[in-house]
Formats: C-alpha cells, sequence, structure tokens
C-alpha cells in the first residue's frame, strides 16, 4: 500500500512537473515572440527616419504605415471611447473608429520622424494583466539621455498588435480617454466627432 502510494504522488509530481514546464517554455517563447514583433517596429521606424535621400513628406507617410500596421485600432477606439460606446448609436461608434485611427496615426506617427540615427532596444519584456508590456528605449545620437517608450502588446485576431504607448509611465489611451469623454460630456457625442472630423482634417495636411 505504502509503495502504490508513493507512485501515486511521484507519478502527480511527474505529471504537474511536466505541465509546468510545458506553461514556462509557452510563456518565454510567447515573451520572445513579442521582443521581436516590437523590436521590429522600433528599427523599421528608425531606418524610415534615417533614410537620408527621402523627403520629409515621405518619411511621415512610411512611418505612418508602419504603425498603422502594427496597431489593433478598432480595440484602441473601443476602449478610448469608454463609457459612451454602449450608450452611442452603431453609426457614431463606426465614425469614432475610422476617425480615432486617423487621429491616432497622424498625431503620434510623425513624432517618429525625428529619430533618424537612434538606436532602439527592448530591455525586458513582462506580461501584466494579461497583457505584455516590452519596455523599450530610444537611445538619442548625441546624448546619453534615453526615450522611455513602453509598448503594451496583445494577441488579437490571431496576431500580436500594439494597443498602448506608455511614455515616461503617461499612459496614451488613459489619456485620450479622459480627454475625450470629458469632450463628450460637454459637448455631445456629434458635436465631438465633428470637431474630432476638423482636428483630423488638420493633421492630414500638415508635412
Amino acid at each position: 500500500m505504502k509503495l502504490k502510494t508513493k507512485m501515486k504522488k511521484l507519478f502527480a509530481i511527474l505529471f504537474l512537473s511536466f505541465f509546468t514546464s510545458s506553461a514556462f517554455a509557452q510563456d518565454a517563447e510567447k515573451i520572445g515572440a513579442v521582443k521581436k514583433f516590437v523590436e521590429e517596429i522600433g528599427n523599421k521606424v528608425i531606418t524610415v527616419a534615417s533614410e537620408k535621400q527621402t523627403s520629409d513628406s515621405k518619411k511621415r507617410e512610411k512611418i505612418i504605415a508602419v504603425i498603422d500596421a502594427s496597431i489593433d485600432a478598432e480595440w484602441i477606439a473601443r476602449f478610448v471611447l469608454g463609457k459612451n460606446y454602449k450608450s452611442s448609436t452603431e453609426p457614431q461608434r463606426e465614425r469614432f473608429i475610422k476617425l480615432y485611427r486617423d487621429f491616432m496615426i497622424n498625431t503620434y506617427g510623425p513624432k517618429f520622424k525625428n529619430y533618424n540615427g537612434r538606436k532602439f532596444t527592448v530591455n525586458e519584456v513582462v506580461e501584466q494583466g494579461g497583457f505584455y508590456i516590452a519596455k523599450s528605449e530610444f537611445l538619442p545620437r548625441d546624448s546619453n539621455v534615453a526615450i522611455s517608450v513602453d509598448f503594451r502588446v496583445k494577441e488579437r485576431a490571431g496576431r500580436l498588435a500594439i494597443l498602448d504607448f506608455i511614455a515616461e509611465g503617461i499612459s496614451l489611451i488613459e489619456t485620450q480617454r479622459s480627454e475625450f469623454n470629458s469632450a463628450i460630456s460637454q459637448k455631445g457625442t456629434d458635436k465631438f466627432l465633428d470637431e474630432l472630423t476638423e482636428r483630423v482634417e488638420n493633421l492630414k495636411k500638415q508635412k
């Protein structure tokens, strides 16, 4: 009886050990994939920004395309709309999702065009609240001061996607959620969307 009990315990330990090791391996594999995904985005941005024969307007266009392909704009837009998502109509939601995508990539994409000559590094990837946080830095050419940017990443529809940019500890989507919902409360959804449309059109005109 004692032998059988010991064998059962040993089997249970081996069984648990197998699945624990398997889970750790899967986590390590996912963390590695997230690191590679973010590194590729950062390096693409720097490569475009460093193209000497490319005009600023063309750099802007190419960097916007890199950012657009890397994010899940619909998820971000729904998060930013927050409590107003449920109370808005379907046409309002569709309009906001399209507008917010254009607003986001045309606001933040062009900022990276000045990152020419920098080095991009992902220092660490950690799992946090169901997301992966890639803690990263852009190292300037002529200074020891690095620009810290964390990328919140999750697998969406079978692919990795960026859901948030966190610069110096400040979340982009949390900040815009607060700003946009305050504007909707004051002006109403349709008025807010009209004003956002105007902002997007002005952003697209910038070079």
